[in-house]
């Protein structure tokens, strides 16, 4: 037989515990191979780069909530193989007892118990990331069915190999040392029941007369196997801080996100413009979720120019807000800056920048007119502007060091940057400026318009009138913005969620290892006249303290994370705060209710066979 053909006959043998340790790291690796391929397809990874469809601002938010996640997906899948193995430890005390009074030397069982755990590893962590690609590439062909165009890269194996070695290398240090700690034990303590299954002679500390009796006896119980308690609470803190950040994390994301992008573009916002600039426009929206193929235009063609009656006649109408603007593209080239240190005095001043260049699309406007609300870092344009500029937070990380501490040369002119803003058109390749900074230009070629409802119909007939122009409602390009990040945010949710599983898993291990401790005690008060029903409650009870335990931890730094590190200027409504409440009461009652799995296989046991187990 070869030197792993027992150690397979023997995991086969012990299939549940097992499967446990092996689902749970499989999650693990498989979750985090998923967020970190399926980001770079979009263009956001783990080292915050965009160069995809996305903005840098977009990009950022969703890298940062791959990293956060990633990390604690990591952080789980090493914890809960390491408890796991704990587990089957504590269950084969016995095996270690018998291979030690043979004779077994310490170096030979701790090789077999190695050889074990590292046929689990490897095996987990290949399937693990076989799944996450395959997660990756069905989330993208969901993607391409319902209209968004992204291609299916090619996977960089650097990355999936990194992620299977960090999975791999973390899991064996950590999972080497309940082994080690199992070795150690003499084989008289080993062959004892009670060491064998981790317990004290008693609790550590009362259990407070207020608790009922069956609260009373979990309590006793949880406590007297201090050590297996510690780690399943440590475990499931950190599965339900993932589960939190994911939930809450996700949906907050979700709803900023959006609202940054509304606020960017504009609810029922009118374009009027020649057919030629208004589908421009739009086409330079539609770069954040699709790509599309520019054409050249002459932007200053007088065929293009809005007619100045049309404008005068808008602006005198009652409940119609007009923003003129003039578009074009043009190179916008990188000014150095200089930072004084006044407190440095062998190095007075330092340069920051070079002169990096790229194209960006230009938009002139009356900035006491603009009707966009974008997140700005520094502030909107003012009325006493000239060469004054806001600019996009693509071009801002594309060709900037430090944006509001230098220039841009663009249009012949040096143009002081006070603002960056966040906005999807040209994929944030864009660069808001006074329209009379635009010295050739003083006239416009597209118009935005806010509404009243009640006159609505009537303006656009006018406008049709006047100029024989179809006017095109950004309504519709704007939902398309939302539903994209509403399915990329529900995709990237998707897998972490599945931390539920590994949570289950955790409690139900611990629970299966609590459960056989307690089989003689469980006997006498079932002996005594305790019903089944008496016997699940006590146990539930045991499960119901370790997770409110660990949700009372993990949910509260959930939510700092997400509140503190992950998304700038949080949107949050009360039925998004509602839904995230209702998830999470959803997801700790579902893992309470898995203790009942074991409990139902402890009642159908004879009272008898319990009683006469060593």
């Amino acid at each position: 037989m070869s030197d792993i053909g027992f150690p397979l006959k023997d995991l086969a043998r012990r299939r549940f515990q097992t499967m446990l340790t092996m689902v749970g790291l499989i999650i693990c690796t498989a979750t985090t191979v998923f967020l970190v391929t399926f980001g770079d397809s979009l263009g956001f990874q783990v080292s915050l780069v965009t160069g995809g469809k996305l903005t840098s601002g977009f990009s950022y938010i969703f890298s940062l909530f791959i990293v956060i996640i990633g990390f604690l997906n990591f952080l789980a899948g090493v914890l809960i193989t390491s408890f796991l193995v704990s587990t089957a430890m504590h269950e084969r005390m016995r095996d270690i007892g018998i291979m030690k009074a043979t004779g077994c030397s310490d170096n030979s069982a701790f090789s077999y118990f190695l050889t074990e755990l590292s046929i689990i590893i490897f095996t987990s962590c290949t399937a693990g990331a076989l799944l996450g690609i395959l997660a990756r590439f069905i989330c993208i062909s969901l993607l391409n069915a319902i209209g968004f165009s992204i291609t299916q890269k090619p996977v960089n194996p650097w990355i999936i190999l990194l992620i299977f070695v960090a999975f791999v290398l973390a899991s064996h240090i950590l999972g080497v040392r309940p082994i080690r700690k199992a070795i150690k034990v003499k084989p008289a303590e080993a062959l004892s029941p009670i060491f064998q299954l981790g317990t004290t002679s008693g609790p550590k500390g009362p259990a407070s007369s207020k608790l009922g009796l069956t609260f009373k006896v979990a309590y006793r119980s949880l406590m007297r196997r201090k050590s297996a308690t510690i780690q399943a609470i440590i475990c499931l803190s950190v599965v339900l801080a993932l589960t939190t950040v994911t939930i809450a994390g996700g949906m907050v994301a979700n709803q900023t996100t959006q609202d940054y992008v509304e606020r960017a573009i504009g609810r029922d916002v009118i374009l009027v413009g020649h057919p030629n600039i208004t589908r421009q426009y739009v086409d330079f929206l539609s770069q954040f979720f699709e790509a599309k193929p520019m054409e050249q235009i002459n932007y200053s063609s007088s065929e293009y120019r809005i007619p100045e009656t049309i404008i005068s006649k808008l602006n005198s109408t009652l409940g119609v807000h007009v923003d003129p603007r003039f578009i074009l593209e043009a190179d916008v080239t990188e000014v150095p800056g200089i930072i004084i240190n006044p407190e440095e005095p062998d190095q007075p001043y330092t340069i920051i920048g070079n002169h990096r260049q790229c194209e960006a699309l230009i938009i002139g406007v009356n900035p006491e007119q603009v009707i966009n609300e974008w997140l700005i870092v520094g502030r909107v344009l003012n009325s006493t502007d000239i060469h004054s500029a806001v600019i996009g937070d693509s071009l801002a990380y594309e060709i900037f060091d430090d944006p509001m501490k230098q220039s841009a040369l663009m249009l012949g002119s040096k143009t002081e940057i006070v603002g960056v803003c966040l906005d999807p058109i040209n994929k944030g390749y864009v660069v808001y400026m006074p329209i009379k900074a635009l010295s050739e230009q003083t006239n416009y070629n597209l118009l935005f318009l806010k509404v009243e409802p009640s006159k609505r119909s009537k303006v656009i007939a006018e406008i049709r009138e006047e100029t024989g122009w179809e006017p095109y409602e950004l309504n519709g390009v704007l939902d398309k913005h939302l539903v994209f990040l509403n399915r990329i945010w529900s995709l990237v949710m998707i897998l972490p969620l599945s931390s539920l599983v590994t949570a289950t898993l955790c409690l139900l291990s611990y629970m299966m290892l609590s459960i056989t401790g307690q089989q003689r005690e469980l006997g006498i008060m079932r002996a005594l006249g305790a019903k089944p029903k008496t016997i699940m409650k006590t146990i539930f009870a045991q499960a119901l303290l370790i997770v409110l335990a660990s949700g009372a931890i993990g949910i509260v730094v959930g939510f700092a994370v997400t509140w503190l590190f992950l998304i700038p200027e949080a949107v949050v409504s009360l039925i998004t705060l509602v839904s995230v409440i209702e998830w999470l009461l959803l997801a700790l009652s579902l893992i309470c209710l898995t203790s009942l799995y074991p409990a139902l296989r402890a009642t159908k046991k004879s009272i008898a066979g319990v009683i006469s187990q060593p």
